[in-house]
């Protein structure tokens, strides 16, 4: 090493790895600088342009440095240019001597080359960020569409599953009625429940009663019926005997009005439940009466502290009345409840099956309360749908960028490559201006 503070001789032959001084001295000739952008930054504004990247100084060097310097095992026989951190090895590195001046002139030349790159490599970053960003928040949208679906077409599902499960929209039920299908060819006997409890389900019980009417005994073989109400307080009747359903005056029309008439929030709000079922089914049995052949029975739910009472009555009556008819079952219920908090009690629902005997039916009717719990899953899925509209007009306004965020990664990735290698030859150029050879002392 000289003295420091020595004047160098500018023409001293400096040691330089041949790689790096070709290709800088190159890059000085043909006067590369980074292009001015005219709107985005394109490959066109690399620091080394494009149209250089095929010549014979760069080919190589600048593939090496994409690949971020390694060497893929099928290129194994590439030549690696020279790196700066082997600099001080001669057997990796291939150096000749060059004159000081010369080697200062590339230096001055690469350190403002370096400059120019380092910003060139931030302009192309900053145009990447800004993209990905809003890529980002597109992408988002996206998981939040995707989200918004996935849950609306789950809850859709939710509720056709309940749908299906609760028999909501069964045909036998949307037309029929779930107090039967079929009468006995004389006396059937329609009995409601008049109480309190009995008002929250007033459009269903006549519902039911009404499809009964209509579609069972006037279009069946039954010939006379009659219809019932009863509270805690009185058994109250449409005829006083079963009536034939073609009597022009007192026919099913009429019966129709009189259930109207004597079934509404009025008259139920008035009594007080539990009902009186032993005064019922006495009312209808007792000596001298017709006894009905088969008993459609609307109520809400058993009744409080009888269900002992109701449960032998019934057997007894069944024992001592027998057989109304030849080949008629002795005093079966098709009964038909309202209350859902019964449909878990199994001594609840243990009572109606008793009661309704092994040739009648029995049923919970929960369709009110299905249809509103089956409105709040269809709310429900109205919401997600409106929120899902608003995601898709938010999207329609959004710029699909993910193939141009691809190219500028791309792009970054170029510029980082041409950076690094330059920044590479910046440094071995350096380390050749501070290892200069000494030159041998003067013969004496």
């Amino acid at each position: 090493m000289g003295k420091k503070g020595a004047k160098k001789d500018p023409n001293a032959p400096t040691p330089v790895p041949e790689d790096s001084f070709i290709r800088a001295k190159r890059l000085q000739e043909l006067k590369i600088t980074p292009k001015q952008p005219k709107g985005e930054f394109t490959s066109e504004e690399w620091c080394i342009p494009p149209a250089f990247h095929s010549q014979p100084e760069f080919k190589t060097v600048i593939h090496f440095w994409k690949q971020c310097a390694t060497v893929a095992y099928a290129e194994r026989e590439m030549k690696v240019p020279s790196r700066a951190k082997f600099v001080d090895d001669d057997s990796k590195t291939e150096k000749r001597p060059h004159p000081r001046k010369e080697i200062q002139d590339l230096f001055k030349y690469m350190k403002a080359q370096n400059k120019q790159a380092a910003k060139r490599t931030k302009q192309f970053l900053k145009q990447l960020v800004k993209k990905e960003k809003k890529e980002q928040k597109r992408e988002k949208l996206l998981q939040q569409i995707h989200d918004a679906d996935t849950q609306m077409n789950e809850e859709l599902r939710a509720a056709r599953r309940f749908v299906d499960r609760q028999e909501l929209f069964d045909k036998r039920y949307m037309i029929g009625t779930k107090l039967g299908t079929a009468a006995p060819r004389k006396n059937a006997l329609i009995v409601i429940e008049v109480s309190d409890k009995q008002q929250a389900w007033i459009d269903e019980t006549k519902d039911e009663v009404n499809k009964l009417l209509n579609l069972v005994i006037n279009e069946g073989e039954c010939e006379t019926f009659n219809i019932a109400t009863f509270s805690g307080n009185a058994v109250t009747t449409w005829c006083p005997q079963f009536q034939a359903k073609t009597d022009p005056k007192k026919g099913l029309a009429d019966s129709i009005k009189w259930l109207n008439k004597n079934f509404s929030a009025k008259t139920c709000s008035a009594q007080a439940y539990p009902p009186d079922w032993p005064a019922m089914l006495q009312k209808f049995t007792a000596e001298g009466q017709q006894v009905p052949w088969r008993i459609f029975l609307c109520c809400s739910r058993p009744p409080e502290r009888m269900h002992a009472d109701v449960v032998n009555l019934v057997k007894d009556l069944r024992t001592n009345l027998g057989e109304p008819a030849k080949g008629q079952p002795p005093l079966p219920l098709n009964i038909v409840a309202f209350d859902p908090t019964i449909v878990n009690d199994q001594d609840e629902l243990g009572f109606f099956q008793e009661v309704a005997g092994p040739d009648g039916s029995f049923m919970v009717d929960t369709s009110a309360e299905d249809l509103q719990a089956l409105d709040k899953m269809l709310k429900a899925v109205a919401v997600k749908k409106k929120q899902l509209d608003k995601f898709h007009k938010k999207l329609d306004k959004m710029e699909d960028l993910s193939e141009r965020v691809q190219e500028d990664r791309s792009l970054l990735q170029m510029q980082m490559a041409l950076q690094a290698m330059l920044a590479n030859d910046l440094e071995i150029l350096d380390w050749a201006l501070k290892n200069e050879v000494e030159p041998p002392p003067p013969e004496i």
